[in-house]
């Protein structure tokens, strides 16, 4: 039970973790973020129709096996997405990912069930929490971490004024790893937009009369940055874009380990007959292997 929490924690890091940041990355890549959208959308309704049939699946190669194909499919589909440069690629990438990552979530909860059913309601809840607690305290900040620490790393060497511009005042870190100084999102959605959204923010601030310390910040910080910011343009997306792409490639190790532990598993269950659901004796009150 312990190996298979800490899979599911995996499970959740690297299916959770990952959905916001392959939309924003494909949507960079072929230049609208509407796009990218549609794709995430495309890739969940391939999800929904691909689960109706894992029964037939399962029943020829096993629930394990299911999971160590899902395994390679995600590190392939992420390695994928993290090399892509046109829209074909994109679409290539996400579809391997999907079908990578349509399984793991209810074939792992399916796995728990049938090997320990005594645990009920209690086994899955524990599994679907530990899945849950991984991709939102593990895996989309270690995701942004890495996108930050590559995207920051290329803008120094590419363009060291932007990036003194355009970087967080303070270093943030992640965990045991150092900190470090990435870029600073609301100045780059400004910058993306060219402070639309921000004008219209101090236009509504200014109606009712309100001020806001932060937003008065970043608005002076515009109007010194909004002479260069043509020149800063292709250098930040540039850098973001890179710093997306080298997350995803390393994220990548993550479905790669869990095909290896789920090849283990199928090793040990085959030295001692094979993988097989356990049923409860109600009659007995024990449990027998069928």
């Amino acid at each position: 039970m312990i190996v298979l929490l800490f899979l599911h924690a995996l499970v959740g890091y690297v299916e959770l973790g990952t959905d916001s940041w392959i939309s924003k990355i494909t949507g960079s890549i072929m230049a609208s973020p509407q796009k990218g959208l549609m794709l995430f959308v495309y890739t969940s309704m391939l999800m929904f129709v691909l689960r109706f049939v894992a029964g037939p699946i399962v029943h020829r190669i096993s629930p394990l096996g299911l999971l160590f194909v899902s395994g390679i499919l995600g590190a392939l589909g992420l390695t994928l997405l993290g090399s892509a440069t046109t829209v074909a690629m994109c679409i290539i990438a996400a579809t391997v990912y999907a079908c990578g990552k349509t399984f793991l979530w209810p074939t792992m909860l399916a796995v728990a069930s049938e090997r320990f059913p005594k645990g009920g309601a209690v086994a899955i809840g524990m599994m679907g929490g530990v899945g849950m607690l991984s991709a939102g305290l593990l895996g989309g900040p270690a995701i942004g971490y890495k996108q930050d620490y590559y995207a920051s790393k290329n803008l120094q060497q590419t363009s060291p004024d932007t990036y003194n511009r355009y970087a967080v005042s303070q270093p943030n870190g992640f965990l045991f790893l150092p900190k470090i100084k990435g870029l600073d999102g609301a100045k780059v959605g400004v910058l993306t937009d060219q402070g639309t959204e921000l004008g219209k923010v101090s236009a509504a601030l200014k109606k009712e009369n309100k001020t806001d310390a932060n937003h008065a910040a970043l608005e002076s910080w515009w109007e010194s940055s909004k002479a260069s910011s043509q020149a800063d343009t292709g250098p930040v997306n540039t850098a973001t874009l890179e710093g997306g792409r080298k997350a995803l490639k390393i994220t990548a190790i993550v479905p790669a380990v869990m095909a290896g532990i789920y090849l283990l598993l199928m090793i040990y269950f085959k030295s001692i007959g094979g993988y097989k659901a356990v049923h409860l004796d109600d009659k007995k009150g024990g449990s027998t292997a069928h």
